[in-house]
């Protein structure tokens, strides 16, 4: 997750466990533009084997309820901006069934993504990329429908833009959001911790990992230039944040943490645990 970064520099603030995994989050923004209820991302869902939860470590999955606790349902999702397709960001496109079966999460939501990253998932080149999207075709058979694949920066509805990054993968995008003077972006896997932020700290995963110092650096910049939020699509303490110049080092500034609290509201209402 931290790359080529020593053990000892992200162990301060990322403690790993006896099997040297780390905690992180699976972070799913909800963007409501009048009638549009758009996610960013779905995370892992609940189609893990047994063998896949036992290594993750990993619950079903708490989207629904985090929806139910807003007095939503998954009928409500419009669209669904998909960062790429890697298993943690779009795994909950589907739910399994109890006869193993998967079928669509979202049934009434236009898939959004890339159509570079789309012919990727569906015929990767190399053992690298089976790996990475060995899982696709299980969830492609249940939502092929409605995915709708873009090209390019495009704007999804009036304020909410898809923008292509690539780094991570070929064809990663994120999602920006403006709202009069206020702007918020998600940077999926281009800054996926707060750890991220920092130029060199890369993850491992990355297909070009100039591409995301590049891409990051600008990002940044415009957020802290232009006063957005930003959110990590894994950080374990901090969903969104303002970020800020601090005697020449990026820093956090305003926060929304993750806390107990907030975490005990969602876990009342779900039938896993995290």
């Amino acid at each position: 997750m931290l790359g080529v970064v020593p053990r000892e520099l992200w162990k301060r603030e990322h403690p790993p466990d006896e099997q040297n995994r780390i905690r992180l989050n699976l972070t799913c923004p909800l963007i409501i533009k009048g009638r549009d209820a758009i996610l960013v991302d779905t995370g892992i869902g609940n189609r893990l084997s047994s063998v896949e939860r036992k290594i993750f470590d990993h619950g079903d999955g708490w989207l629904p309820n985090h929806l139910r606790a807003l007095g939503m349902n998954v009928g409500d999702i419009t669209h669904v901006i998909l960062s790429h397709l890697h298993f943690d960001h779009c795994g909950g496109l589907v739910r399994r069934r109890e006869s193993g079966t998967c079928e669509a999460a979202f049934p009434n939501a236009k898939l959004v993504i890339q159509k570079g990253e789309l012919e990727t998932a569906r015929d990767p080149r190399n053992e690298r990329l089976k790996a990475a999207y060995r899982h696709m075709q299980e969830i492609l058979d249940a939502t092929s429908s409605t995915i709708e694949t873009i090209e390019g920066d495009t704007e999804i509805v009036p304020g909410v833009t898809a923008a292509m990054t690539g780094g991570h993968t070929h064809d990663h995008q994120v999602a920006i959001v403006r709202d009069g003077g206020a702007s918020f972006v998600h940077l999926a896997d281009i800054v996926p911790t707060r750890s991220h932020m920092r130029g060199p700290w890369n993850q491992s995963y990355d297909l070009d990992a100039l591409r995301t110092m590049e891409q990051k650096a600008e990002y940044l910049r415009r957020a802290v230039d232009e006063k957005w939020w930003v959110s990590f699509a894994h950080d374990d303490r901090v969903f969104a944040a303002k970020v800020t110049q601090d005697r020449g080092k990026l820093a956090l500034g305003d926060t929304i943490p993750v806390t107990p609290e907030l975490e005990a509201r969602f876990n009342s209402r779900s039938e896993s645990h995290p």
